[in-house]
């Protein structure tokens, strides 16, 4: 995360996730949709930073409340887009993530001309 960004520079998205390689996955398909995106850690996010012209926030369900208490911005949980499918090979099952619901739902935020007061 920077520190200091300019509020032209700010991302629409910022990303809050644990796992490395999602947050490269998620960066990426914003990025093809047009979308600029940031992953930031709100551990370390100094007090009072804010980010005033982001939309919304990528997060998981463990973290939405410190979200929503540090960021004032509507969340994406993205946990919500991933299932369990049985793998036909074998008896297990395979984690799926539902990318198009995911996009419809940043879509969406993003298009809206109102945010929902929490």
């Amino acid at each position: 995360m920077q520190s200091s960004r300019s509020p032209s520079s700010e991302p629409q998205v910022l990303i809050c996730l644990e796992n490395p390689q999602a947050v490269v996955r998620i960066l990426s398909v914003l990025a093809q949709y047009g979308f600029s995106a940031a992953s930031i850690s709100l551990a370390a996010m100094p007090d009072g930073q804010e980010f005033s012209s982001s939309r919304l926030v990528v997060t998981y369900t463990a973290m939405i409340g410190h979200a929503r208490a540090m960021l004032n911005l509507p969340v994406v949980n993205i946990e919500a887009f991933m299932f369990e499918k049985p793998h036909e090979a074998a008896s297990q099952q395979v984690r799926r993530f539902d990318g198009e619901a995911f996009l419809k739902r940043i879509f969406l935020i993003m298009n809206s001309e109102r945010r929902l007061a929490i």
